[in-house]
């Protein structure tokens, strides 16, 4: 048998740097706005250790690669298979047939380690909010274990091959950070989650393992290092946030960060300054529970927040960090460690049965989940509200992919025609996602006229306003596709341009229960350069100005749709809940006076603005809230939810707004 790799507790410790940020952020800690980067330490940690044990054993030609692959399942699946089954019963209790039905996909795809790329095939501007989806955790799971698929045969034909595995090494992951930086601009959901883009963070432990960077002897030195590394980790967690472009050249420093700890670390020489503070009691003990506080975590989160629905206020957050931790503990001592210690009497033959066994289990509830959203677990009467609910949802979502329209020769790339496809259109409808949100009003307010025809741009998240960019993406399609929009009408046969937004997360960031927003404007000047709230609201006046003035002086007319109030909550969850506890509720509103300043701020700019510049506007908030308490759902006939989500009219809510719509018909 090949010796065993001596331990170091400070890469315990290590692990504690990882998970405890992660927890944090999730939780939702503002000061831990980074925390995400825990991951990229993980994933370092991995390429650090396992690269150790399959180097030093073929060495000595003793790997044997179905051994490895149970060590694999002995480490991860007991505990993973666990807290799959759990969250199966959360989810029966919990989710709504939509969301059962996603979990059931989710849970298909992490038992089979695809996680990663199921994720990435739903993500999008459409796809549900990722602090609803139990399992979205496991998607760095199918990351590392599609890693140790394929690498452990890269280490055995560089060995066969008589080659430097080294310069192997170095080679890919220079070839994966390459793709990286590019796929950040270019792909950033595919460059998130896949593989190719992600395996050059392993590769730098694996790195290490080779000793393919010199050791580091004098001790003023390694006390540098260790401490450069520290800061390179701690920076990012408490500087980054979630509109940091990511992976890419954002994920080197903490990466490099923990590589420098691993590299001047070592329990063989005198330990440094960084290393003591790892090799603590406490902290390695967090360590030693990273991995199944990693597992618990999320789900404890997302299920609180689909019970509760409201963001948790700091005592809450405090109490859903302890429950992770309590549930950490039960995770680890009765499932990870009687798996990796007490169960070596096992044949391998039966290790690998009983996993096949578990994962069958869990893909067999998961396909059932999947296919079946269970509708008929709620009363009929809520039953026909998910239902239409369902439909609605899915029906705006394919308005969205294909504007429910037609191309038409000349139009920009994405753009539309809807309504009488044989006329030339003489409006125009420009914006983000909230366009596909108004266009049933619309129709409503045609009625019972013939529809007329619509040019349709509408790009998600992409605010109608030129020469700007989006601060959480270093792509320029935003930029580039409004250019084109902007190209096209001013010589297209249009009359009207309707521009279409929500507009307030340009300027204060996403929504937050009480002020503005979360401070993370989206507009920017720069790709992926934030802008502060002043920045902000003066490039958006300068710049839509500009935008307006570029429309009115081809002749056009222009109208600004005002933004509807959007919630820091999932509305059809919320309208669901309360129904479920009061069937007979006529109408459901909200409050949303804790943060009107949000609004009022919007539409104190757009006062200015019309002393500027010729355009008229539409006031959707008026039409929706009375003295701040705004309308969500009304019984009517069939009951109607009047939001798709947090900030998206249903095609109900829209035609609520159909009186509005009329005077901008031609």
């Amino acid at each position: 048998m090949a010796q065993a790799m001596q331990y170091r507790a400070d890469i315990d410790g290590l692990r504690s740097l990882a998970i405890g940020p992660i927890v944090l952020f999730h939780a939702g800690f503002p000061l831990f706005s980074g925390g995400f980067v825990g991951v990229d330490i993980f994933f370092v940690i991995s390429g650090y250790l396992i690269t150790s044990i399959i180097a030093k054993e073929i060495a000595n030609g003793q790997f044997d690669l179905w051994r490895f692959y149970e060590r694999r399942i002995r480490r991860i699946f007991p505990a993973l298979i666990v807290m799959l089954l759990v969250c199966s019963v959360a989810g029966w209790l919990l989710l709504f047939p939509l969301d059962l039905q996603a979990f059931g996909q989710s849970m298909v795809a992490s038992t089979g380690f695809v996680a990663n790329i199921s994720f990435w095939l739903q993500s999008g501007y459409f796809d549900t909010a990722s602090d609803l989806k139990p399992l979205l955790h496991t998607w760095s799971l199918a990351v590392e274990e599609q890693f140790y698929l394929f690498f452990p045969l890269v280490l055995l034909m560089a060995a066969r091959n008589n080659r430097d595995p080294r310069v192997i090494v170095w080679i890919i992951l220079l070839l994966s950070f390459a793709l990286s930086l590019v796929g950040v601009s270019r792909n950033p959901d595919a460059s998130f989650y896949l593989i190719p883009t992600r395996a050059w963070e392993l590769l730098i432990g694996s790195v290490l393992a080779l000793k393919a960077v010199p050791a580091v002897s004098n001790r003023t030195a390694r006390q540098g290092l260790a401490l450069l590394g520290l800061a390179l980790i701690a920076v990012p967690v408490f500087v980054y946030t979630n509109q940091t472009p990511f992976p890419g050249l954002s994920a080197l420093w903490p990466c490099l960060g923990s590589a420098l700890i691993i590299w001047t670390g070592g329990v063989q020489r005198s330990p440094t300054w960084v290393a003591r503070l790892l090799m603590q009691p406490a902290v390695v003990l967090v360590g030693l529970l990273s991995y199944s506080l990693y597992l618990w975590h999320w789900p404890i989160m997302v299920f609180s927040h689909h019970w509760f629905l409201e963001e948790p206020d700091g005592w809450s957050k405090i109490v859903l960090v302890l429950a992770s931790l309590l549930a950490a503990f039960a995770s680890w001592v009765l499932v990870e460690k009687p798996a990796r210690h007490h169960a070596t009497g096992l044949s391998r033959r039966l290790v690998f049965g009983l996993a096949g066994g578990a994962a069958l289990v869990c893909i067999g509830i998961g396909v059932v989940f999947w296919q079946n959203g269970f509708i008929h677990r709620y009363p009929a009467s809520l039953q026909r509200l998910l239902q239409t609910h369902d439909i609605q949802t899915k029906g705006f979502v394919g308005l969205q992919a294909t504007v429910n329209g037609q191309t038409r020769d000349g139009l920009p790339q994405g753009g539309f025609v809807v309504g009488e496809t044989a006329q030339q259109p003489q409006l125009a409808i420009w914006g983000d996602s909230h366009v596909g949100a108004i266009l049933n009003g619309i129709g409503e307010a045609a009625k019972p006229a013939q529809a007329p025809a619509i040019s349709v741009f509408a790009l998600g998240g992409c605010r109608p306003i030129i020469d700007v960019y989006l601060a959480y993406e270093a792509s320029t399609a935003c930029h580039d596709h409004n250019r084109a929009v902007l190209s096209y009408l001013l010589k297209g046969p249009e009359r009207k341009v309707v521009l279409v937004s929500r507009w307030p997360i340009s300027l204060f960031g996403d929504v937050r229960a009480t002020g503005k927003g979360d401070g993370q404007a989206s507009l920017a000047l720069k790709p992926a350069r934030g802008l502060d709230e002043a920045q902000a609201i003066e490039a958006f006046a300068r710049n839509l100005g500009r935008t307006i003035d570029a429309l009115t002086q081809s002749g056009k007319e222009v109208i600004v749709v005002e933004t509807i109030v959007d919630l820091p909550l999932d509305v059809p969850h919320l309208v669901f809940k309360t129904l479920l506890r009061e069937p007979e509720t006529a109408q459901i509103t909200r409050d949303v006076s804790a943060y009107r300043e949000r609004f009022l701020e919007v539409e104190q700019l757009f006062d200015r603005m019309q002393g500027q510049h010729r355009f008229e506007r539409i006031r959707l908030r008026d039409s929706l809230c009375v003295q701040w308490q705004c309308l969500l759902y009304r019984k009517g006939q069939q009951g109607e939810i009047l939001y798709t989500d947090n900030n998206h009219l249903s095609a109900s809510g829209s035609a609520m707004l159909a009186p509005l719509f009329r005077g901008v018909l031609p």
